[in-house]
């Protein structure tokens, strides 16, 4: 069975392909058209997965007219416009299944999971169709619903939104910047009382919204507060405190939440989840810490990126009733280029062959490599295939890294561990599945927090860590293994491939360009090195 889940409107935009219920591609349009995703909600242009189209043909197994059913969260008339923008033509009716935008990232969630015991399956974002929030329990392969947080009540997603616009950056964009500068704050009585009155959880549900504000009536509680409390000044220098009681009630409104799923279903002990919400990485780790919870998983594209997977795997549950989840060996499922594919002036750079030796000795060295490989990550994280790596042991390199992309985030660049390492660098007695994805916190083992400064929270001491196995990407768990050798390190700094405000590279002109503008110092495209004349 042939099914594909595609997605357009405000923001994410694109499309994802199974066959049998396995991922063959996942495209994002940002991708392709170079244009980042910004989910604000005074947008008011719908973007269509044209380029996401086009990039099909590189699947020559893949034929339009072949598939068996499309799988939309829209309305059958939007499903056919953005079909149409693929250059397609009119959608044929008969094949569409429509699929709640919930139900599609929880199924993204669960199915990909390889949970087999039953399991508390979680969406939460900011709004999806007259929905903020859905939880399902996940037993056998199915989704029965057990809870939901419409529109009449407060959305979990608005108040982070709220959090992140007060501190003075653009909501649903740059919540990652709050995660990072909450380690750096402390807590205030105050604050804190302020963001715990203004949503509340009751149950399975926040309460009741009676707002018609565009982030809802946690928005206008929060400044009716806040007024009454500190009057208009606007605390500069409570930033970092304001962010960590933000976050601090978010974490602690969001546990709640679960906990109270677990009192009503005390046998279940995995958690699945996705969503915007759950692109929080210091909310995750708070989840999983959590004594009764044996495992969780994120899905690794939590955002709405992930709907055309998320909603294609949904409508292949309900056509194969006997669909069970499954374990994902990567999510390499964008577009590769071979060299065939991709003009370079030679004129410009030396050339040579890969060799993992001299990459791992280059890196030891102190340069800042440029890493491309096979096909592009889905989602957004970079796992190694359209990756910036460096020696995570060298003082200066997250300063370095950062002002050469123009980048500001208060959050240190990831670790990539190989697997037989995970747990004795970081503490992952748990969830080891998920950090497979840069889903997830760990703790740093003490006796590494000073090896690895460049990947380590300077407060806190976590690592949003990346474990790389043989199976999932053979090559650069190599090369892990020829830097370990030289250096007694079984790490490297891992980041994406991109210079802030841009998509993640995609095709190797782009690459090209950070070689060219002295971003990186070396790169390497399937298996020759490049370095600029």
């Amino acid at each position: 069975m042939k099914i594909l889940g595609i997605t357009g409107g405000m923001h994410s935009c694109g499309l994802a392909y199974l066959e049998d219920g396995q991922p063959i591609f996942a495209f994002e349009e940002e991708r392709f058209n170079r244009i980042r995703t910004y989910k604000d909600f005074h947008q008011t242009f719908f973007r269509f997965p044209n380029n996401c189209g086009k990039n099909t043909v590189k699947f020559k197994e893949f034929n339009w007219e072949e598939i068996d059913f499309i799988a939309s969260n829209f309305s059958i008339k939007q499903t056919d416009q953005i079909w149409r923008g693929t250059g397609l033509g009119p959608l044929p009716e008969e094949k569409y299944i429509k699929i709640n935008h919930h139900l599609g990232h929880c199924a993204l969630a669960y199915y990909c999971s390889g949970f087999k015991e039953d399991t508390f399956v979680i969406s939460i974002d900011a709004s999806g169709e007259k929905y903020s929030c859905r939880v399902y329990v996940g037993i056998e392969g199915d989704l029965k619903e057990i809870s939901n947080i419409s529109f009449e009540y407060k959305s979990l997603g608005h108040y982070y939104a709220m959090l992140t616009e007060f501190l003075g950056f653009k909501r649903l964009k740059d919540e990652g910047k709050v995660v990072g500068r909450a380690s750096h704050g402390v807590y205030n009585e105050k604050i804190y009382n302020i963001f715990n009155k203004c949503i509340t959880i009751e149950g399975l549900r926040t309460d009741r919204d009676t707002s018609n504000n565009l982030l809802g009536g946690v928005y206008e509680e929060f400044y009716n507060l806040w007024l009454k409390e500190f009057g208009s000044e606007y605390w500069k220098d409570l930033t970092d405190d304001i962010a960590f009681n933000g976050q601090l009630v978010f974490e602690e409104k969001i546990l709640q939440l679960i906990n109270n799923m677990h009192l009503t279903y005390p046998t279940v002990k995995n958690i699945a989840a996705a969503g915007g919400v759950f692109a929080n990485v210091k909310l995750n780790k708070r989840i999983n810490d959590l004594s009764w919870v044996k495992e969780v998983f994120i899905a690794p594209p939590m955002g709405d990126e992930g709907l055309p997977l998320g909603t294609a795997l949904a409508a292949h549950k309900l056509k194969n009733p006997s669909f069970k989840p499954f374990k994902l060996d990567n999510v390499f499922l964008g577009t590769s280029y071979t060299d065939d594919e991709f003009e370079v002036d030679e004129s410009k750079y030396n050339i040579r062959p890969y060799s993992p030796n001299q990459i791992a000795y280059e890196l030891k060295g102190g340069k800042v490599v440029g890493w491309f490989q096979d096909r592009y990550e889905h989602g957004p994280r970079a796992l190694c295939n359209r990756s910036i790596i460096a020696d995570p042991s060298i003082p200066g390199t997250y300063k370095k890294i950062n002002d050469r992309l123009q980048r500001n985030d208060f959050m240190p660049f990831a670790p990539v561990v190989i697997d037989e390492y995970a747990d004795k660098v970081f503490n992952v007695n748990k969830s080891k599945y998920t950090a497979e994805f840069m889903t997830m916190l760990y703790d740093t083992r003490e006796e590494w927090i000073n090896k690895i400064p460049a990947v380590v929270h300077p407060i806190d001491k976590t690592a949003r860590i990346q474990i790389v196995t043989e199976n999932s990407n053979p090559k650069f768990y190599n090369l892990i293994n020829k830097f370990n050798k030289i250096t007694n390190i079984p790490v490297l700094l891992n980041t994406s491939f991109n210079i802030h405000g841009e998509p993640i590279v995609c095709h190797p002109k782009e690459a090209f360009v950070h070689l060219d503008n002295n971003i990186v110092d070396i790169l390497v495209i399937n298996d020759k090195i490049y370095f600029k004349k």
